[in-house]
């Protein structure tokens, strides 16, 4: 069981954070099982609809040399979340916010998601870009930067966004003032290297974060906890840059387990605490 915001929202709670998600499963055998591990995961699934005529959706994963290629399967119960359906009491209560691009491919979920951040204040709202094929482009990307006030991307999502916002190839630098000059309300930038760690650009400087060396087993999760261990250190200390090398603390040690959600170990929890 995944998903980036599955994986991110079980990572927060790893991390000591209470965290729920919005989303949609189907009233099938997948979507009951799924529900009872987002409960043990202890994720709040009090956002999580139930979907009559949508199956539960599902993801095709490969793995070669330990990197991840997926074949995300569209017209699923998560593209069909309902504002309708949203039990508005419960958003108010939280105090960040994480999307991604994947729950904007369809209309529906799309126009939830606007809802929810256009009609709700939260202090930090973190959009990981985490492009995926047939899942974005350039008027669903410069909304989502619209939004949010810190952005996380990879190396190589750079180049892909710096040639669809910019029509140009910008170094992490230039990138980063570009996106600033015209999203002014985003005020951290997170760069991922992978294991060379991670970039932060905020108050006008570049700052390399290094990363941690671990034997990769394999590395899905790992951005996700990444994110998750960055935004809750950040919410309680307010430190961009111990966030950051904490996160790559977590993250390193996700890629060298097996599976997105691995429980963590004695040390990394220490780390969070």
């Amino acid at each position: 069981m995944g998903g980036a915001s599955l994986n991110f929202a079980a990572h927060c709670a790893q991390c000591g954070q209470y965290a729920g998600m919005i989303s949609s499963l189907g009233q099938d055998e997948l979507g009951d099982q799924a529900l009872e591990m987002i409960k043990k995961l202890k994720v709040d699934t009090a956002l999580i609809q139930r979907s009559v005529s949508r199956d539960t959706g599902t993801v095709l994963v490969t793995l070669e040399n330990g990197q991840p290629d997926y074949e995300v399967l569209a017209g699923v119960a998560y593209d069909y979340v309902y504002k309708e359906e949203l039990d508005e009491s419960e958003i108010g209560e939280y105090d960040a916010f994480y999307f991604g691009s994947i729950i904007q491919r369809n209309k529906v979920s799309r126009e939830t998601l606007y809802y929810v951040l256009d009609n709700y204040e939260f202090d930090k709202i973190f959009y990981d870009v985490n492009l995926r094929k047939d899942c974005y482009s350039k008027p669903i990307i410069e909304k989502s930067l619209g939004y949010c006030n810190i952005l996380k991307v990879n190396d190589d999502e750079v180049s892909i966004l710096s040639d669809i916002l910019f029509g140009n190839h910008l170094g992490f630098e230039a990138f980063s003032k570009e996106v600033i000059k015209q999203f002014s309300q985003i005020k951290i930038i997170i760069i991922t290297t992978g294991k060379k760690g991670c970039v932060l650009y905020y108050d006008g400087q570049l700052v390399t974060v290094p990363g941690v060396a671990v034997n990769v087993k394999d590395t899905v999760g790992a951005g996700d906890s990444f994110s998750a261990a960055f935004l809750s250190t950040y919410y309680k200390t307010g430190d961009p840059i111990k966030s950051a090398s904490i996160a790559n603390h977590v993250g390193g040690f996700v890629a060298s387990m097996s599976g997105a959600i691995p429980r963590y170990s004695d040390g990394i929890l220490a780390l969070l605490s």
